[in-house]
């Protein structure tokens, strides 16, 4: 340990045994040590420290405790050592028990002993750092040592030489009448503590001050209903009806007691005086004839009640605030998840083991029935008989939540432990019911009842959100299914593949489209098109446009009549939906002829072939444009370019008005014909478009490939441009002429 600086001043040593008085014994020593020598409020400072120290060796280590106090003009230096080899923290009680065993250092062996009223809980070292000028731990084979030093002003002192002139001191009383000073905590120190230090070094101090007095506990009410949770004990406590007891009254009512227990009254020898009998109650402790102690109590019970009710309110704010936190932590990730079966298993699990011991999670059936669907125990290896008993349809849980359905909050007994249940209601609608549960003895408070339900609603609100959610899917995928072919057909010499993404797929329908219709003469008619808009108005377009579509190819063969009939039906029947917009979409209808069809065919470059022998693998593609981007065609040697001419988009002009020419291109062996929509040319980056000169050049480097990896290869190239993030809907169809 650092020395203190110069030579002079005082220095005593005071060895206890490790008994329960021996923290009140150091106290008296401090007391007699440094009264009249240094300012009160620095005593507080060091009886405060030392308490905390004497009991911790007391406590943990077990043996004698030794407090070497040094003092000069310029500070203090104390030093509380312990005789166990075991560093710091490495010796204490059982959790929650009161026996500690003391190694016996003869024998090898141990001797176990009660410990009454002496709890540390580890607070010593943290009042040491937040108090002491510098401290420090010391450890060997013999024990241990924690030093501290208080550094302290020198008024009035002056230098002789190279050495330090101690202040000049009052004369010291014999020891015989020291009492500690009738004080109570300075305001530094005060400010510096927690309620429950503040209210332990007061009760220390008045038993300090009281005689008669043999040890005292401070109590307030606990978190559970009907009980009390002890602040401060010292000295070995009896009974409670051998103590006096004073309520600690606040302005806001009685926030605790305080108990008193004190020696007997001695028998009384001066004549006439009839009290002879033994003061039992603790009156002694309040006899206002031993030197004020009943204006020293009261004061002490004011200055208590105002700490605890203060650590009350803030208890209470603490507890809201974490209580709001939890609510806000819990909404977050139950708000995170749109699938019913996660978000019963994270509420089944988020109160425990905050709120609850268990908690069991029920759905309510189309049928009126409740389900088990989710537990959650403090105890992982227990959850399994969690299950088998909620869920046990005759059993003593399963009757009270039928009975909570028509309840918003349930309190019930069950097998003698307190269960919390509640129901889960979402736009008027109850869900379920949640159950939580707790040992024997562990009530609910008011708050947490409260907090409960809170949490139910907000986790009824979530499981509806998914329950929604997974039916928008199911009807958003039972729709998209039904406007799309379930299957691509088998063409004889065509290789066909197709590649779809919505770009909400699963939230909303998509507006593209495609289809396969078979023609009267044997051919087969690709069609693909983009309704404007999305969802239900989109689906229901494009279930107008395939509709008729398929009942007009399968009449006729003439792409452009088609096209002109549709564009008909889609403006005869459109009207402005939702979003202000009316009926329309754009669309590319590529016609297959039958293999082995004597004609003539103009070629993109405007030259006709020779009339086509039925020996050679050939195929004439007749294609008509409405408004839909340009289609590709890729060759076997790894040409590409678009084909076909641009037409007037459907369901918006009249007949004069619109335009839909075709054209004819020859595909041999190898050939592909790629057909999409504008969400792979559009596909952006920043501000920066697929555009069409990257889709050559992907359909380019497709040569040799089928024609599904052909579709596939320009889909993803596509997502690969936006980084997974397409905005608009993907639909690509390719016919392959193999070779």
């Amino acid at each position: 340990m650092p020395p203190v600086p110069g030579d002079e001043g005082l220095r005593r040593t005071l060895t206890l045994p490790p008994v329960t008085d021996s923290p009140r014994s150091a106290r008296r020593f401090i007391v007699d040590a440094l009264h009249g020598r240094v300012d009160p409020d620095l005593i507080d400072t060091v009886l405060l420290l030392v308490t905390e120290l004497v009991t911790n060796v007391v406590m943990h280590a077990g043996t004698d405790a030794t407090v070497d106090l040094r003092y000069d003009a310029t500070g203090l230096a104390i030093t509380v050592s312990d005789r166990h080899p075991t560093t710091l923290g490495g010796v204490s009680t059982a959790a929650g028990s009161d026996w500690l065993t003391t190694p016996d250092e003869a024998t090898g062996g141990g001797q176990t002993r009660k410990i009454d009223n002496l709890r540390e809980n580890g607070r010593g070292l943290a009042l040491v750092d937040a108090l002491a000028t510098a401290w420090g731990t010391e450890h060997d084979r013999t024990g241990k040592k924690v030093w501290f030093r208080l550094d302290l002003p020198v008024e009035g002192a002056g230098h002789r030489g190279d050495r330090l002139e101690a202040p000049v001191r009052p004369p010291r009383r014999p020891a015989a009448d020291l009492q500690r000073p009738a004080r109570l905590l300075a305001p530094g120190l005060a400010a510096t503590l927690s309620a429950e230090d503040e209210v332990r070094e007061l009760l220390t101090q008045l038993i300090d001050a009281l005689p008669r007095a043999t040890a005292g506990l401070v109590r307030r009410a606990g978190q559970a209903k009907n009980t009390a949770e002890v602040v401060a004990a010292v000295g070995p406590t009896g009974a409670e009806r051998d103590a006096r007891r004073l309520p600690l009254e606040s302005r806001d009512g009685i926030v605790g007691d305080l108990l008193l227990w004190s020696r007997p009254r001695p028998l009384a020898t001066g004549p006439g005086d009839g009290s002879g009998d033994e003061a039992g109650d603790g009156a002694g402790c309040g006899d206002g004839s031993e030197d004020g102690a009943d204006e020293r109590i009261a004061m002490v019970t004011r200055w208590m009640a105002l700490t605890l009710g203060g650590a009350n309110l803030r208890r209470a704010e603490e507890r809201r605030i974490g209580m709001l936190s939890f609510l806000a932590e819990a909404s977050d990730l139950l708000a995170g998840s749109l699938d019913t079966e996660r978000s019963l298993a994270l509420l089944a699990r988020l109160p425990v083991p905050r709120l609850a011991r268990w908690c069991a999670v029920y759905l309510l059936r189309e049928d009126g029935a409740v389900k088990l669907a989710a537990v959650g125990h403090v105890d992982e290896a227990e959850a399994a008989d969690l299950s088998d008993w909620a869920g046990d349809p005759v059993g003593p849980l399963a009757a009270q939540v039928r009975a909570t359905l028509g309840d918003t909050v349930r309190i019930a007994t069950i097998n003698g432990a307190p269960t919390v249940i509640t129901a889960m209601r979402a736009r008027r609608r109850v869900l379920g019911v949640v159950a939580l549960g707790r040992a024997m003895g562990n009530s609910f408070a008011a708050d947490e009842i409260e907090l409960f339900a809170d949490l139910a609603r907000r986790a009824a609100f979530a499981v509806d959100n998914a329950r929604l959610f997974r039916q928008q899917v199911e009807v958003a995928g039972a729709l998209q299914a039904g406007l799309l072919p379930p299957r691509l057909p088998s063409i004889d010499g065509i290789e066909l593949g197709s590649s779809y993404r919505a770009a909400r797929a699963g939230l909303e329908v998509g507006g593209d489209f495609f289809d396969l219709v078979p023609n009267p003469d044997g051919g087969w008619t690709i069609i693909i098109g983009d309704v404007c808009g999305k969802g239900a108005e989109a689906a229901n377009v494009t279930g107008v446009a395939r509709a008729v579509l398929r009942l007009l190819v399968g009449q006729r063969n003439n792409l452009p009549d088609i096209m002109m009939d549709l564009n008909r039906a889609l403006r005869d029947a459109g009207h402005p939906g939702p979003t202000g917009q009316g009926r329309f979409c754009t669309l590319a209808a590529a016609e297959l002829r039958p293999p082995g069809e004597l004609t003539t065919a103009c070629l993109e470059d405007g030259t006709a072939t020779s009339a086509v022998a039925p020996t050679v693998p050939e195929r004439v593609v007749s294609i008509c444009m409405a408004g839909h981007p340009l289609p590709v065609v890729v060759r076997a040697d790894g040409t590409a370019m678009f084909v076909a001419e641009p037409g007037t988009l459907l369901g918006v002009l009249d007949d004069d008005d619109v335009a839909f020419p075709q054209a004819r291109v020859a595909l041999t062996a190898g050939d592909a014909l790629v057909l999409y929509t504008d969400g792979v040319v559009e596909a952006r980056r920043g501000q920066e478009l697929f555009g069409d000169e990257r889709l050559l050049t992907a359909v380019r480097g497709c040569v040799g490939m089928s024609a599904q990896g052909i579709a596939d290869q320009v889909r993803a190239a596509a997502e690969r441009f936006a980084g997974g993030r397409l905005r608009d809907d993907v639909a690509v169809v390719v016919a392959r002429i193999p070779g």
